[in-house]
């Protein structure tokens, strides 16, 4: 985290909790700790397998990063092939 200069607020450490992806216990303690909006939360991530199923199954939108233009099972709620349109469709997911 120190490497790429970004201040956190909170860091949830898969190997500190015990949980890895594409377990549900990580997001569980995000939203334990911080009183997150799941309704408000969207997960970006380029993994199907990793992030965008359990979000699906933990009722979250998410935004799919299909750089390969690959079929998604389960469905995104968005897909981009990049991250250019990633403000606009984080605008209209959390505003709408």
């Amino acid at each position: 985290m120190r490497a790429i200069g970004v201040p956190f607020e909170l860091a949830i450490v898969a190997s500190e909790i015990g949980s890895y992806k594409p377990g549900h216990r990580h997001w569980e303690e995000f939203f334990a700790r911080t009183g997150a909006e799941r309704e408000r939360h969207v997960h970006v991530a380029a993994s199907l397998f990793h992030d965008v199923a359990p979000a699906s199954a933990l009722g979250l939108r998410s935004v799919w990063i299909n750089r390969l233009g690959e079929t998604a099972r389960p469905q995104p709620t968005r897909e981009l092939p990049d991250l250019v349109g990633l403000p606009d469709v984080l605008g209209e997911l959390v505003a709408g």
